[in-house]
């Protein structure tokens, strides 16, 4: 037995029958009937009387002190060499300025290679033990959760109020400059 696929002139067309041996006919009319009816538009947001969805929440509940560490140490190296291009830059630009008066940017180079190698490895260092104390406490009091939601709806009433004094301040200094001051004239 083999299985009926439609065609796209909503004819029955055997799966055995190759597409070369048919040629294409032209449409048959059909006999007036109720039509069918227009699909639906897709729609990007739920309708407004719809409930909102409820924010996705994950719970994180430990780190890896491991991936911490690593990432930890490449941040802070990279803070590290752009620490160093500026103070080298930095050096450069004194020397220039005032030749002399500032150390050498070599020894400057020197010093603050030696201060972001510091950095870097205290930093690492005191980014793992965060990991593990992170870890240690989560035991406990089951981690941090976080709410990760899509909806930007009204901004909370103390963010409202905030732009408010901000366009109220603005139009008050539009309004002094546009007033002629005596002083002015």
């Amino acid at each position: 037995m083999s299985r009926i696929k439609r065609s796209s002139m909503g004819k029955p067309v055997s799966r055995t029958t190759s597409r070369t041996a048919t040629a294409p006919t032209a449409p048959t009319p059909t006999a007036p009937g109720p039509a069918a009816p227009p699909s639906a538009p897709a729609r990007d947001r739920p309708l407004p009387h719809a409930p909102p969805e409820p924010p996705t929440r994950i719970r994180i509940t430990g780190t890896n002190p491991w991936s911490v560490t690593v990432m930890s140490s490449l941040f802070l190296g990279g803070l590290g060499v752009c620490v160093l291009g500026a103070m080298l830059g930095t050096s450069v630009v004194l020397d220039i300025v005032a030749p002399g008066a500032w150390p050498t940017p070599s020894d400057t180079l020197f010093i603050a290679t030696g201060v972001v190698t510091l950095e870097v490895v205290l930093g690492t260092v005191m980014a793992c033990l965060c990991s593990f104390m992170y870890n240690y406490t989560a035991r406990f009091s089951g981690g941090v959760e976080v709410a990760v939601t899509d909806d930007l709806g009204d901004a909370p009433p103390a963010a409202q109020a905030l732009r408010v004094m901000t366009r109220l301040r603005a139009r008050m200094r539009s309004a002094d400059a546009t007033v002629g001051r005596p002083d002015r004239e």
